[in-house]
Parts: structure tokens; sequence; C-alpha cells
């Protein structure tokens, strides 16, 4: 969860630098350096003769032949690297590779696929947790990933955000996150106050991406709660 916001938070907003977050990022690196090793020792259910595989020798051959090298990626102290290495202005590549810790929530998804099987737990509110845990992260993505755009264009006046705060660089952290969540919401629910839109072209190709994917998204979260809706009043009826 913690990588699913500050990934994209400090992509779009923030410089690399040696303050609390980036302590808190390498302790939480370090905990998922701690979980590969411990993969290497975690026993798995064969494919096809569903019988559990405890030998380590082939535990590690399975796991280093799948997931290993992008756990080992996004991993990687990018941000330690980026201060050693680089001018903290042009950190941009950097921040890119930084980005491939999203692959942890890899785990994410497969705990939410446990959870869902789970007959301790209510299917009906564990698979509406995931809906909306994925709509905000959507959401969350959306909004950094415009303001990027905005930030890194020539022109700041001529962006988006520019157009209403001709300075926005200077505005505080909040402000400028809070109205990026704003105009990604508003776009996502087809709300379109047009106080935010797009200023140049760049705006309009990551806008029209976005309204696109918002179609698939909503008919996805649609078709989901539908059906389970359906579910749910069936299995009263039965009862």
């Amino acid at each position: 969860i913690y990588s699913a916001w500050i990934c994209p938070f400090e992509f779009a907003f923030l410089t690399y630098k040696e303050d609390g977050l980036f302590i808190i990022d390498n302790i939480v690196n370090g905990f998922f350096a701690i979980d590969i090793v411990l993969t290497f020792f975690v026993a798995y259910q064969d494919s096809d003769s569903y019988l559990l595989i405890d030998d380590p020798k082939k535990i590690a051959i399975r796991y280093i032949s799948t997931w290993f090298a992008l756990d080992i990626c996004s991993t990687a102290p990018l941000e330690s690297i980026s201060l050693l290495f680089i001018n903290h202005n042009s950190e941009l590549g950097f921040k890119l590779l930084n980005m491939l810790r999203l692959w942890r929530l890899n785990r994410v998804s497969s705990l939410f696929a446990r959870l869902e099987k789970d007959i301790r737990f209510n299917y009906f509110w564990v698979r509406c947790t995931k809906l909306f845990a994925v709509t905000l992260f959507a959401v969350h993505c959306a909004g950094c990933f415009n303001y990027l755009i905005a930030d890194v264009y020539p022109d700041s006046r001529k962006t988006w955000i520019g157009a209403m705060y001709p300075n926005f660089k200077e505005e505080s952290l909040w402000d400028r996150y809070v109205t990026a969540i704003y105009w990604s919401i508003v776009t996502l629910t087809t709300t379109g106050y047009g106080d935010l839109h797009a200023e140049n072209t760049i705006e309009m190709l990551f806008d029209i991406t976005y309204m696109l994917f918002n179609l698939g998204l909503t008919s996805y979260i649609i078709g989901n709660m539908t059906n389970l809706v359906v579910h749910w009043t069936s299995r009263t009826q039965d009862f």
C-alpha cells in the first residue's frame, strides 16, 4: 500500500534528498529484500500433482525462473544510487526506474485472491474493498502523471494547472497534490466542471488516454458490482 502511494507521488512531486521519507523508503526496501530471501524457503503447490513442494533446490529454481529478477529490480535502492551519481536536477531517469517498485503490487493482488477464497472473510466486502482500492490507485496515478506533465513543460503558464495558478510551482505541496487529485476525480467521474482542462497537445493526448482508460475501468467496476449484488440477492432469497 505504501509503495502504491509513494512511487507515483515521488515521481511527480518530489526530488530525491536525504530526509525522513528517504529513510522510510530504504526501510521498506529492506523489508522487501528480506522477503526475497524468505521466498527461497517457502514451499509451493505443484500445479500438476497438487502436492506441496518443499525441496529448497526446486523452490529456488522455480523462483529464479519466474519473479526473482523483477523482485530484485523493484527492491534496488535507486534513490541512494541517484544521490551518488547524478545531479538533483537531472534525476527523472532514476525516478522512472524507481517506478519498478510498483511491481510489489503483485503481492497485493495475490493477497486479495487469497482473501476472496477464505471463508472467514465476507467475499462481498473483500471484493468491494479491492474495487475501491483499484479506483483510488487509478485516481492517484493519473493525478500525479498529469501534474508531472505540467511540471516539465517548458511554458508553465500553458499547462492545465498553470492556467489557474501561474506560479504553481511555488504553491504548497499539499495544494498542488489536492489540485491534481481534484482534476483526476472530476475526469474519472465525467463531471468535468471545465475549471481545469488541457492547455497543450501533450496534455490533450494524456487526457484522451485517461478518459479511454476510465471507460474500461468504469465498465469493470459496474460489471463487478452488478454481479456481486445479483449473487448476494439470490443467496438471500435461497436462505
